[in-house]
């Protein structure tokens, strides 16, 4: 199924991890000189997706990142160093590209941290394999066991996954008929100690079932959503809940069954967009379609500023919610005003002895952070979580495309970063 995940979460977002300092972080900082620091940024190379017919358009993210950095650089840069970037692209379909590209920014450039997109468990060879600090990609309690070094994320976690099963339960998603939960047997962490509490929690009864062929295996995944789908037509199902990934399967087995039309639901909005993004698919199972994620506030000030400096840069006219089909330049300006503005934040909390130590206990000293389209961020040391605020989105069949609520269900925390 990774090969599924991969082309699903590129075309719904672009996404780009709270994070371990653990005692173990690495000694080599030569990366931090007294005038420079040199970061890596990693980006979805959406030119390699094209053979496989997938065309997307983010609009020019090395440009983009480019624009940000050298605003802060002309600014006085992160205490007096400037930001030194090198940029990785990576094609998300399969693994080792993911993995090359990890070897070349730790290995061959040795940046101080690396920045951007990270698909699934890609945070890992930075952070347990080579100790370094990641800003970027979707935290788990499972991985953040495992990092040896700081990560921080403004991706929906584990954290994020619950509020945005509060935040459907509060909308009466619920309280019609029989539900269904689907997952993969890969998301089980996330299942039984996320998804499953948050439902118990609202008084939801749900009908679980699990997709357990081996990720790589694509074919036996779908037909495993198939036979579920039609088990759960059979049991009456209304609701149909897919946790993590299983959108994509779920909506395509609901769409082989045309006298069956639950109204499909999802843990997170990146998911069921990559759904909606991809031509292929038959978009009728999507109506009345829900779902969530944490979210920047597109008009916030100085994200709109951000935005002015990509858009003169790039030449691209930066809108929210691109038109089906049409380029979207918004998401590679929100990766570069996003998460050039966090690890900024971090990075200057950190103070003029900038190492792995010190970034990995930034958040907790500063207490709040202020990036671009947040505002400023609260941190709680206890969860290693940021105050991010989760919306809904909802399918819409006028524009083909997932329409996010003007105002957020909450304010609560979705990724953060674990230190000593």
């Amino acid at each position: 199924m990774r090969k599924v995940f991969a082309i699903a979460l590129v075309v719904g977002l672009l996404a780009a991890g709270g994070g371990a300092a653990h005692a173990s972080v690495r000694a080599d900082d030569s990366a931090v000189t007294k005038d420079q620091i040199k970061l890596g940024i990693t980006y979805v190379d959406t030119a390699s997706l094209k053979s496989r017919g997938i065309n997307i358009d983010h609009g020019d993210y090395e440009t983009s990142y480019k624009a940000v950095i050298d605003d802060i650089n002309s600014k006085g840069g992160i205490n007096g160093r400037k930001i030194v970037p090198v940029f990785a692209p990576i094609n998300p379909v399969g693994t080792d590209p993911a993995q090359a590209a990890c070897v070349k920014l730790t290995e061959d450039e040795k940046v101080f941290a690396v920045v951007g997109f990270f698909l699934n468990d890609g945070p890992l060879c930075y952070l347990e394999q080579h100790t370094t600090p990641v800003v970027g990609g979707t935290i788990t309690s499972e991985y953040l066991a495992r990092a040896k070094a700081p990560w921080y994320t403004l991706e929906a976690g584990d954290q994020a996954t619950g509020l945005v099963v509060d935040a459907l339960a509060a909308e009466g998603v619920f309280k019609k008929g029989k539900i269904g939960l689907i997952s993969h047997s890969q998301e089980k962490p996330l299942v039984d100690n996320v998804v499953l509490p948050a439902l118990k929690r609202n008084g939801v009864k749900v009908t679980p079932a699990v997709i357990d062929a081996p990720a790589s295996d694509t074919v036996a995944a779908q037909a495993q959503a198939d036979t579920i789908i039609q088990r759960f037509k059979a049991d009456g199902i209304k609701t149909i809940l897919s946790a993590g990934n299983a959108i994509v399967a779920s909506g395509r087995a609901v769409a082989k069954t045309p006298d069956y039309r639950p109204r499909m639901v999802s843990t997170l909005q990146n998911t069921m967009a990559a759904y909606i993004t991809d031509k292929s698919n038959d978009l009728s199972v999507m109506e009345n379609a829900i779902t969530g994620n944490v979210a920047e506030d597109f008009n916030n000030p100085e994200l709109q500023k951000c935005y002015a400096l990509v858009q003169k840069a790039t030449g691209d006219t930066i809108v929210e919610t691109p038109a089906q089909g049409q380029p979207s330049p918004v998401t590679s300006a929100s990766s570069a005003c996003r998460y050039m503005g966090l690890f900024t934040a971090l990075a200057k909390a950190a103070g003029k002895n900038l190492n792995a130590a010190t970034f990995g206990k930034a958040a907790q000293q500063a207490g709040t952070v202020d990036v671009p389209g947040y505002g400023s961020m609260g941190y709680d040391a206890k969860t290693h979580t940021f105050s991010i605020p989760v919306f809904l989105y909802r399918f819409s069949d006028s524009t083909k495309t997932l329409v996010k609520d003007p105002e957020p269900v909450g304010a609560k925390s979705s990724g953060g970063t674990k230190s000593n």
